[in-house]
């Protein structure tokens, strides 16, 4: 395809000005499908970063679809938030496929979800069957019922789909379970609504997935390119698939599941007809390594002085640097429960029945497995640590293993096989740079493209670097009362929306208790107070609130419009270098000689930064204001990358400009 033909698509008067009303062409958007359309058709990776405002979606889909559709290809396009997909599938795709019929080229995409998002007609035959053995609650038969009933006019069994809320214990029966399905032996094959997705998305040009779902392995024939969108998270993704959490509450569900001795339910009593004694045989085993799990984790928590009380709100972690810290006392009493589901097997009366005893004799090996793996503690680019986590009613005790480095591994199974990676993000380079990234994530060779944005933030934008504030490692008392003195200011001077962005949990609650005796005049909102959705909904339907977040509402949080009119960074988003999984990272780094603050802590800080300025300005008529509450953009020489990092804006010297700002700035509402 040529470059003339994507720059009359997305020129004045192209084929997307008429899809879109009101579209404004932008030359980085055209730029960037020229830089797509060569990597996709020539075969070479790609890394592009485009600012917001760019149009980066269509940016990629567009030349992405003409190549698929004129050569019988199949592209993968793998989002990291939910949100992405339902824009891309509900919106972006739609402005594609219209540009397409222009050029007489049929398109057709499909969204696919994890199987565990779909209901299975099979498990929810079995769940109504066994309905009083599965569950207790009159509600949630009730709720099965409704499902029963509501499935004869359903064309999509996807749970976001469903008219109505699905308990999760329930939804946990009746969702699709790759362990259990039967596959050609389903009587309800024909009717799948995970099948039937499978089989559109298998025909479908473009298929948009979730990044967990690609790196976990994708139900799909061969695909001929794949482009990442939201790719800053690639690496986090990649490690959470080759990594693992095993919890002392994962150990107790797992045997209940077997056999429950508070409620008499479970595998244990499903089963038709079992070999001889083998229900007891299963009781005495579940027993016994009841008590070995309660034995290991109390040795665990001893062995590591974990067994104190956690600070209130708060998760205790201990890094495991030898192997065998404790004896494995689980080990044999799995050992003897795999054996007798395994003896099981052969007296299953039932395919599903089968697929259970399989299903649970594969959950037993799997913990097993973990078990050995973190007491050996044998792999040197991994952390290994133990957590205990107070948040809950009960603290939950974990075992975790991470890789510190995943960069052979995508080396080897992302960009070495045989067809070409987009990777893409407003926000992946760090002074112009994309070094960190393609380092991080095995990338040797590629493309790269740069976009700024169209935005004029020097119109759009004001930044507050507010002067005399303390230093936050050498002053930490003094500088979290600054920062809330600063907030209080900030209040006062910004009539819209304020995030509040925090580096801790620990930072926000002391904040959140302190704010609201001294901001009452606008309602303010907290992390955590309700699911994440529901919270920017109320925030921005609040118009003038005052969120206090931390982590996720960093990035990918799209609140345009005067709902949403200063982004506060009360800290530099450094990561803590004191966490099991960054001691391991800083001493293996080290071994390479590498600087792990400059070639990763520092880095990985600014992208986040950008993310956390990027929540500011989203559309061409919004106007702001950013405040740097750390004052080590300005005192410590590193400080530069950071300002260098975010476009130019009005620089503010106090917050009395900072209200002037608002008051006299020369702009349509936001």
């Amino acid at each position: 395809m040529e470059n003339a033909e994507l720059a009359s698509i997305f020129g004045a008067g192209g084929a997307v000005s008429r899809a879109i009303k009101g579209f404004e062409p932008r030359g980085q958007q055209a730029r960037m499908g020229a830089a797509v359309a060569h990597a996709v058709g020539e075969g070479e990776h790609l890394v592009v970063e485009a600012g917001t405002g760019v149009g980066k979606s269509l940016g990629y889909l567009i030349p992405a679809a003409l190549w698929a559709a004129r050569n019988q290809k199949k592209v993968i396009v793998a989002t990291h938030t939910k949100a992405l997909q339902a824009q891309l599938v509900k919106k972006d795709l739609l402005v594609v496929k219209a540009v397409l019929e222009e050029l007489g080229l049929p398109l057709s995409y499909f969204l696919l979800m994890g199987s565990s998002n779909y209901l299975c007609l099979s498990r929810l035959d079995r769940a109504g069957k066994q309905s009083p053995e599965l569950f207790d609650e009159e509600g949630i038969r009730a709720a099965l019922e409704k499902l029963q009933e509501w499935i004869h006019a359903a064309e999509s069994g996807n749970r976001a789909e469903l008219p109505f809320a699905v308990p999760h214990h329930l939804w946990a029966e009746v969702c699709r379970d790759s362990d259990l399905c039967l596959g050609k032996k389903c009587p309800h094959k024909t009717a799948c609504f995970h099948r039937k997705d499978v089989a559109r998305a298998a025909k479908a040009d473009i298929v948009v997935v979730n990044q967990h779902l690609f790196f976990a392995g994708m139900p799909l024939p061969a695909f001929n390119a794949v482009i990442f969108d939201e790719a800053h998270n690639l690496e986090e993704v990649a490690a959470a698939f080759l990594g693992f959490e095993l919890t002392d509450r994962k150990v107790k569900r797992f045997l209940d599941d077997v056999y429950s001795p508070k409620s008499n339910k479970g595998l244990a009593h499903r089963l038709s007809r079992p070999p001889a004694h083998w229900v007891d045989d299963v009781k005495g085993a579940v027993s016994e390594i009841k008590h070995a799990s309660k034995d290991f984790f109390h040795a665990l928590t001893e062995k590591l002085a974990l067994n104190e009380q956690p600070a209130k709100d708060r998760a205790k972690t201990r890094r495991v640097r030898e192997p065998g810290l404790v004896p494995n006392v689980m080990h044999a009493p799995l050992l003897e429960l795999s054996v007798l589901l395994s003896q099981a097997i052969p007296h299953s009366q039932s395919d599903m029945e089968e697929a259970e005893i399989k299903a649970c004799l594969k959950r037993c090996l799997e913990l097993a497995a973990h078990l050995n793996a973190f007491l050996e503690c044998k792999e040197e680019a991994c952390a290994y640590w133990v957590e205990v986590n107070d948040k809950k009613r009960k603290p939950e005790i974990s075992l975790n293993m991470s890789p510190v480095d995943v960069s052979e591994d995508l080396r080897k199974d992302l960009f070495g096989r045989n067809y070409p990676v987009v990777l893409t993000s407003a926000t992946l380079a760090v002074d112009g740079s994309f070094k960190m990234l393609k380092s991080r994530v095995g990338l040797d060779l590629s493309n790269e493209l740069l976009l700024d944005s169209p935005f004029d933030y020097t119109k759009q934008a004001g930044i507050l670097v507010p002067q005399e504030m303390p230093d936050p490692a050498a002053e930490a008392a003094a500088y979290e009362a600054a920062v809330i003195d600063a907030c209080v200011k900030t209040c006062g001077a910004v009539e819209g929306g304020i995030f509040l962005l925090f580096t801790s949990w620990l930072s926000l609650e002391r904040a959140a208790r302190a704010l609201a005796g001294r901001v009452s005049d606008r309602l303010l909102f907290k992390q955590g107070e309700q699911l994440p959705a529901k919270l920017i909904t109320d925030f921005k339907n609040a118009g003038n609130g005052v969120l206090l977040a931390t982590d996720t509402f960093w990035q990918g949080v799209d609140v345009p419009g005067q709902a949403l009119s200063c982004v506060v960074i009360c800290r530099l988003p450094f990561t803590s270098p004191d966490t099991p999984l960054e001691e391991t990272r800083q001493e293996w780094m080290t071994a390479r000689g590498q600087n792990f603050f400059v070639d990763y802590t520092l880095p990985k800080a600014v992208v986040k930064f950008r993310q956390g300025v990027g929540r500011l300005i989203r559309t061409k008529k919004d106007f702001g204001a950013i405040v740097i509450l750390d004052p080590r953009v300005q005192t410590k020489r590193y400080g530069g990358k950071f300002l260098r990092s975010i476009p130019r804006c009005a620089r503010l010297p106090d917050f009395k400009a900072l209200k002037t700002f608002f008051t006299s700035i020369e702009a349509s509402p936001r």
